[in-house]
């Protein structure tokens, strides 16, 4: 097994792609880092071939969240340790069941454990509620969202929210990436003042409908043991059944 850089010419690009296309849930994180120019920029990429066959893909991202973080994919036992050598500790990593024993062997953390839930059946959606608005302004969603939002998470697609009746954000939803084939929703948030309102509820379907083609369905995670989120979620047609663990290397509690 031989690792190496990705150079990112065009062949390159192209092999990793079709690796990434195989599973597509699984590698719902490597598909948006092949496909999407900001987070090409912001992305490492390493491969572990045998041969001409791709064993395994690793991309080191960095500028997104407020970790490093890197999502991996491999086929063979020992392929995902070893891509994990060459990742900048600390550092988080997202992986299907089918690699979660490996990475925790390789010395991972466990941080959380969440649900990939995915609309495959676009199945109806309600109205759009008139109390939610896309959202552009950076400084109002820092002021919403403190350490955990950056400003950098507005190229990757949009934001939609809810007011309370003093103007103020009162539910918040966005994405982590937008490509052809998924919109990858993420970044819900509720004040604890104003649930029970169908906020929640009203800027999920704002993001749906904004996002959802025939050809592009809509994902998001939800963490295990949420049960009146995955309600919610599944009320608008979500389906779940993958799980993806979260593990931290060289900093606990990311």
């Amino acid at each position: 097994m031989k690792i190496v850089r990705a150079a990112g010419d065009a062949l390159e690009l192209e092999r990793a792609r079709a690796f990434t296309e195989e599973q597509l849930p699984d590698r719902a994180w490597l598909h948006g880092a092949l496909e999407l120019a900001p987070l090409r920029e912001r992305t490492e990429l390493w491969q572990a071939l045998e041969g001409e066959r791709l064993l395994g893909l690793l991309g080191v991202q960095r500028g997104i969240l407020p970790y490093t973080f890197v999502p991996l994919a491999a086929r063979l036992p020992g392929v995902a340790s070893a891509l994990l050598e060459r990742a900048p500790r600390p550092f988080a990593t997202q992986v299907p069941a089918r690699i979660a024993s490996e990475v925790a062997a390789a010395g991972g953390q466990l941080v959380r454990v969440e649900e990939l839930m995915v609309r495959f059946t676009h199945a109806p959606i309600p109205e759009p509620d008139p109390r939610v608005e896309a959202l552009s302004d950076a400084a109002e969603l820092s002021r919403f969202y403190g350490s955990r939002f950056s400003p950098v998470q507005l190229e990757f697609g949009p934001f939609y929210g809810a007011r309370d009746a003093h103007g103020e954000l009162a539910s918040v939803g966005g994405v982590r990436f937008v490509t052809g084939r998924v919109a990858m929703l993420a970044h819900f948030e509720t004040r604890e003042d104003c649930r029970r309102q169908g906020l929640a509820r009203a800027v999920v379907v704002a993001l749906v409908r904004a996002l959802e083609s025939p050809g592009r369905w809509t994902a998001l995670q939800v963490r295990e043991g949420n049960v009146p989120a995955r309600s919610l979620y599944a009320s608008l047609g979500f389906r779940g059944g993958r799980r993806v663990w979260t593990y931290a290397f060289g900093a606990p509690g990311l």
